[in-house]
């Protein structure tokens, strides 16, 4: 869908759907609660709701771990909106009565209580489902379902195990789905109609939004869980041998494994990229803007070998190595580059790491390097973060074989020739066993080979981007964060592709105290915002111990010293401040706008963030807005604040982009 009039500058709304409470609601919010909160959205003068992705989680909580690219997640379906529903009257209201208590939401409980009574609604309705004519069309105008119901069915009889550990059907074709379909026929046929009961729905609150003059922003994640339909049914389009991750930075020493399958590229682009572009034009349905999550990956992304733990051991794909040849010219020879690669260590070596573990660890976990007596390296089967992090052993002595085990200039590679440099080549203690004169040469070819990397990626992104934001009409917002290469503002600018600006990040790193930038000088094309999904909000960023209150104070043009402790007057005015920005889009999170009414004080800051990064948690994906939806419209103060900032921003002159 087209995103329409951008004349404006835009104010919007970022809310999980699982956030939303409504009168209707079974412990999680659903797609037919976008219209009561939409029009709310409209009272307040905001135009845009951004979502988190709804695409099917299984069990799984994080909407970022999907089972489908394509597939809705059922427990977004409103279960008193379906045909059928009135004879579960009972059962439906003491489960929303009992789930309404909860402050946070029990994502597997949920999950269960409505997979459970939409398979009661869809016995009782299974006649007439069977021989529905409009069902049978909408699946062969989305031949993505076939595949995916037969997942979903073969999940469920194999109790949820990936399907690498199942006995059948582990590589499907064609004929596969259809045995599949005739032998388990209710089952499957129970898939397909619960995702075509979901697009129903969700199409209803998009087509009542689009009445309202609300605009709905989704969320496009790069990658695919490796157990999904997806992965299962097109293995050639994914890498099964890396994992998908970023870099170690500022936040993360060792860097991410998000555990997920990298892309085939070249095999994609033999189909013309048809899975991706599929992909879009299903989330052009619901959409009029959509924010790709990690586009840096379409620059570049970061590969970790499955046997590894963290993202330490990644390295860019696609990059450009360094050359046997280059090398060997430069004075290397092939022994002290493998060294590099994977070194080896004289005892006093490993004790300068180890201690007093050195003689424990030699006995266990090393072995003798071939054809030497007094020169070790890991055996075999302790050669990976894997092998090492589960070891029955002290955290302080696995975290020294750690440091042992990343000890290399070079991380291993598949092409003998080739030599990719470890993100902390610069500082490892092998580098400094190399003469003066190999060091300095080694820091100049990896340095010139650094910058070489940037027209590479520039040029991959343009390929792949092209593709992305040609497709469809829906206007494309990147998530840029991370270690950014020079290249990316150059690619979204070209592409019309809106970057992202969070406040708190958006400081110039090299600057003395890094001093934050003026919302003036934020990029017309970029989406800014106070907050996201993975971060605290403004009221908990104020209570993080390390936070600077008062630069980021006089950032905001605010009079005086730092209050200890944020309030309404308070962030109104910072607000005020960040939707000055020359951004097209400001969207917050709703919980920043909560903040400018004391009604909502008494809920802890901690308590309102989404995510916590790296942890695994009740609290991750379970947050609910306090209030039902409908009751938002009697908000007055929160309500009047809304309505003057929005109207502050809108009433800006903007000038044609």
């Amino acid at each position: 869908m087209q995103y329409g009039d951008l004349s404006f500058f835009q104010t919007g709304v970022a809310i999980p759907l699982f956030s939303l409470r409504s009168k209707n609601s079974i412990g999680t919010g659903d797609f037919l609660d976008l219209i009561p909160f939409g029009q709310w959205v409209r009272s307040c003068e905001l135009n845009v709701i951004q979502l988190l992705p709804v695409n099917d989680t299984g069990f799984e909580s994080s909407p970022y771990s999907a089972r489908s690219a394509f597939a809705l997640n059922p427990i977004f379906i409103n279960l008193q909106a379906l045909e059928g529903s009135k004879s579960f009257e009972d059962e439906i209201l003491k489960a929303q009565e009992s789930f309404e208590k909860e402050a946070r939401m029990d994502y597997y409980k949920v999950a269960s209580f409505k997979r459970e009574m939409l398979r009661k609604i869809f016995e009782i309705r299974y006649s007439m489902i069977s021989a529905s004519k409009t069902l049978a069309q909408w699946m062969l105008l989305n031949d993505w379902v076939r595949p995916y119901a037969a997942y979903a069915v073969l999940k469920t009889l194999n109790k949820e195990a990936s399907w690498k550990d199942w006995d059948d059907y582990r590589e499907p074709e064609d004929a596969d789905i259809e045995k599949i379909w005739k032998k388990y026929k209710k089952d499957v046929l129970f898939q397909a109609w619960m995702q075509w009961e979901a697009e129903a729905q969700f199409s209803k609150a998009v087509s009542e939004l689009s009445k309202m003059n609300v605009r709905l922003k989704g969320d496009i994640p790069i990658l695919i869980n490796e157990d999904s339909a997806d992965v299962w049914f097109h293995r050639g389009y994914f890498s099964l041998a890396d994992r998908a991750g970023a870099p170690p930075d500022m936040y993360s020493y060792s860097g991410q494994n998000w555990g997920f399958p990298t892309y085939r590229w070249e095999v994609l682009e033999q189909d013309d990229f048809a899975w991706w572009r599929k992909r879009l034009r299903q989330a052009a349905k619901f959409y009029n803007a959509y924010r790709i999550d990690h586009v840096l990956g379409f620059f570049r992304i970061w590969e970790v070998p499955q046997k590894e733990v963290t993202g330490m051991l990644g390295r860019f794909e696609p990059s450009i190595p360094l050359k046997w040849q280059d090398l060997q010219a430069a004075g290397f020879c092939r022994e002290s580059l493998e060294y590099l690669k994977n070194p080896n260590f004289g005892k006093d070596q490993l004790w300068n790491f180890l201690g007093e573990y050195t003689e424990a660890a030699l006995e266990k976990y090393f072995c003798n390097l071939p054809g030497t007596t007094d020169r070790y390296i890991f055996k075999e089967e302790f050669s990976s973060e894997k092998a090492i992090v589960s070891l029955l052993e002290p955290q302080a002595f696995k975290d020294a074989l750690l440091k042992v085990y990343w000890n290399r200039v070079f991380v291993p590679s598949s092409v003998g020739d080739d030599y990719y440099p470890f993100w902390y080549w610069y500082e490892q203690p092998v580098l400094f066993t190399l003469p003066l004169n190999e060091q300095e040469t080694l820091r100049r070819l990896i340095t010139e080979n650094a910058s070489a990397q940037e027209d590479l990626w520039k040029q991959n992104a343009l390929k792949l981007l092209s593709v992305l934001a040609k497709e469809t009409d829906m206007l494309v917002c990147a998530e840029d964060l991370g270690a950014v290469p020079r290249c990316v503002p150059f690619v979204l600018d070209k592409l019309d592709i809106l970057s992202l600006r969070v406040e708190r990040w958006c400081r110039n790193w090299d600057s003395p105290y890094s001093p934050y930038y003026e919302m003036s000088d934020y990029p017309r094309l970029s989406v800014c915002t106070s907050s996201c999904h993975d971060t605290s909000t403004l009221r908990g960023l104020w209570e993080e111990p390390d936070f600077d209150k008062n630069l980021f104070w006089g950032h905001a043009y605010q009079s005086g010293m730092a209050p200890e402790k944020l309030y309404p007057d308070h962030v109104r005015g910072i607000l005020s401040n960040l939707l000055s920005a020359n951004s097209l889009l400001c969207i917050l999170p709703i919980q920043d706008f909560f903040a400018l009414s004391n009604q909502f004080y008494s809920i802890p800051a901690s308590e309102e963030r989404i995510n916590i990064p790296g942890t695994v948690g009740p609290h991750n994906w379970s947050y609910r807005i306090p209030l039902r939806v409908e009751e938002l419209q009697n908000s007055w103060t929160l309500n009047f604040e809304i309505r003057n900032l929005v109207s502050e921003r809108k009433n800006r002159m903007i000038w044609k982009i």
